[in-house]
C-alpha cells in the first residue's frame, strides 16, 4: 500500500488538501452562512438591508485585499498566507458569536472576509495551476468541487442552530477550524520544481551548473525556471484580462445574493425552511457537476466556449428561481443554474493560466476577482434593499438573470488561441 501511495504524484495530495480546505471555508464563510441569516437579523432586529450589508462587507472587503494577496502569496508563500487566514478567520467568527451591535456585527463580518480571502481560493488555485499543465482543468475543478460539497453544512448548522443557538454554534466553529484546517495546510507546496518534480509528474530534466537556481526563494532542485508567461503589467494590457474580470463581474451578481438570500427568498415564497436548506445542499453539490464536468471538457475543447454556455444556464436558471412559487420549480432550477454555476469557477482559473502562464498567476488571479468581489457587494446588498421596499428579491433576481446575459457578448469577444501551451503563450493576440 505504501509503494502504490508513494507512486502517486504529490500534485494529487495537494489537490485532496485544497479540496477538504475550500469544504470547510466554504461551509463557514460562503454558504453556510444563509443560515444564520434570518435567526441573526431576528434576534438583533436588523432590516434585511442592514443584514446584507454584512455579507456585502464581506466582498468589500475581499474585494480590497484579493488583489494584495497574489502578491503577497508570491512574497511570503502559500502556507503562511493560508495560517494567517485561518487564525483571522476564527477570530472573526469569535466576535461575530459575541455579536451586540451592528458595528460588532460588521467588523465581526471584515474579519471573517480577510481570513476567509487570504486562506481560500488563490493560495490553492495557484498551488494546483503551478503543480499541473496538461490536466490543469480537471485538477482545478477537482480543487473547487471542495465549495461545492461545502453546501452539505448548510442543514448541519440548521441543526446546531435549533439544538444549541447560533451564537453557540459559530463559537464552537473557532476551534474547530483550526483543528480541521491548519493540518491540512502543511500539505501544500507552491511549485513542484523546488523539490525536484515537474508538473503532471513529468521526469525531472538532469541539472546543470547553468540551470540550477531559485523558484520564487525556494532551491530550484531541478533546475527549473518558472514556466513561461507574462508579468503582471503585460497581462493587464491584454484585452481578455479585462474581459475575464467583466464575466465575472456580470455573472457574480446573482452568484453572491443566492449563497446570502437563497433561505430568505425561498421561506418569504412559501417554502418550508428544511427544503430551503437542502436546495441550497442541492446548489453546491449540483455545482460539482459543472466544476468537475466542464473542467474535465475544458481539457478537450475551447474553455471560452463553455464560459458562453455557462452564463445562458446562470440567467436561465436565475429567472427560474426569481419566479418559484410552489416546490417543484426548485427542481429545474437546481438542474439548469447549479452546472452553470460551478463551471467558471475552474474554468476561469485555467483559462487565466493558460492565456498567461503562471508566472503572474497568483497575482493575476488577485486582479481579476476584483470584478467578483464588485458584484458581491452589490448583489445582496441590492437585493436586501429592494426587499425592504417591496417585501420580494424576485425584481433584483430578475435584474441580475438579465445581468448574467451580458456575460455572453462579453466573453465573445475574447480572442484566444487554439495551443494554449507555456511555449506559445507568447503568440496570444488581444
Amino acid at each position: 500500500m505504501s509503494r502504490k501511495l508513494s507512486s502517486i504524484f504529490y500534485g494529487w495530495w495537494i489537490v485532496t488538501a485544497s479540496f477538504f480546505l475550500l469544504v470547510f471555508a466554504g461551509g463557514t464563510a460562503l454558504y453556510g452562512f444563509t443560515a444564520f441569516f434570518n435567526p441573526i437579523s431576528e434576534e438583533m432586529g436588523f432590516s434585511s438591508a442592514l443584514t446584507s450589508l454584512g455579507f456585502s462587507l464581506r466582498s468589500m472587503e475581499g474585494g480590497v485585499i484579493q488583489p494584495a494577496i497574489g502578491f503577497l502569496i508570491e512574497r511570503v508563500g502559500i502556507r503562511n498566507c493560508i495560517l494567517a487566514g485561518l487564525a483571522i478567520e476564527a477570530l472573526g467568527l469569535f466576535l461575530l458569536s459575541r455579536l451586540t451591535g451592528i458595528p460588532t456585527f460588521y467588523i465581526g463580518f471584515i474579519l471573517l472576509s480577510i481570513g476567509y480571502t487570504l486562506s481560500a481560493g488563490i493560495p490553492e488555485y495557484t498551488a494546483v495551476a503551478n503543480w499541473f499543465r496538461k490536466r490543469r482543468g480537471l485538477a482545478l475543478g477537482l480543487t473547487t468541487a471542495g465549495f461545492g460539497f461545502s453546501g452539505i453544512m448548510t442543514p448541519i448548522f440548521i441543526l446546531m442552530i435549533h439544538s444549541v443557538g447560533w451564537r453557540s454554534t459559530l463559537l464552537i466553529l473557532c476551534p474547530a477550524i483550526l483543528i480541521i484546517c491548519v493540518p491540512l495546510t502543511f500539505v501544500l507546496r507552491t511549485r513542484p520544481e523546488s523539490y525536484g518534480m515537474r508538473p503532471d509528474g513529468a521526469k525531472p530534466l538532469v541539472e546543470s551548473p547553468k540551470e540550477s537556481g531559485t523558484v520564487n526563494g525556494q532551491k530550484n532542485v531541478a533546475g527549473l525556471t518558472d514556466e513561461q508567461g507574462f508579468t503582471i503589467k503585460q497581462c493587464m494590457a491584454k484585452r481578455t484580462f479585462w474581459l475575464l474580470m467583466l464575466y465575472s463581474f456580470f455573472t457574480q451578481f446573482s452568484g453572491s445574493a443566492i449563497q446570502v438570500l437563497e433561505m430568505p427568498h425561498l421561506i418569504n415564497a412559501g417554502i418550508s425552511e428544511d427544503l430551503a436548506a437542502l436546495t441550497m445542499v442541492g446548489i453546491t453539490v449540483g455545482s460539482v457537476t459543472g466544476r468537475l464536468g466542464f473542467s474535465w471538457l475544458g481539457d478537450i475543447y475551447s474553455k471560452k466556449k463553455l464560459l458562453i454556455i455557462a452564463a445562458i444556464m446562470q440567467a436561465i436558471g436565475v429567472f427560474i428561481f426569481a419566479k418559484i412559487s410552489s416546490p417543484w420549480m426548485i427542481i429545474p432550477f437546481l438542474l439548469i443554474y447549479s452546472p452553470g454555476y460551478g463551471a467558471p469557477i475552474p474554468l476561469i482559473p485555467a483559462i487565466q493560466a493558460d492565456y498567461f502562464g503562471t508566472k503572474a498567476f497568483a497575482s493575476v488571479r488577485g486582479l481579476v476577482s476584483i470584478g467578483t468581489a464588485l458584484s458581491g457587494i452589490i448583489g445582496p446588498l441590492f437585493a436586501g434593499w429592494l426587499f425592504d421596499r417591496s417585501h420580494t428579491y424576485s425584481t433584483a433576481f430578475i435584474i441580475y438573470a438579465v445581468l448574467a446575459t451580458v456575460a455572453v457578448p462579453v466573453m465573445m469577444m475574447a480572442t484566444v488561441t487554439r495551443d494554449n501551451s507555456p511555449t506559445k503563450i507568447g503568440q496570444i493576440l488581444d
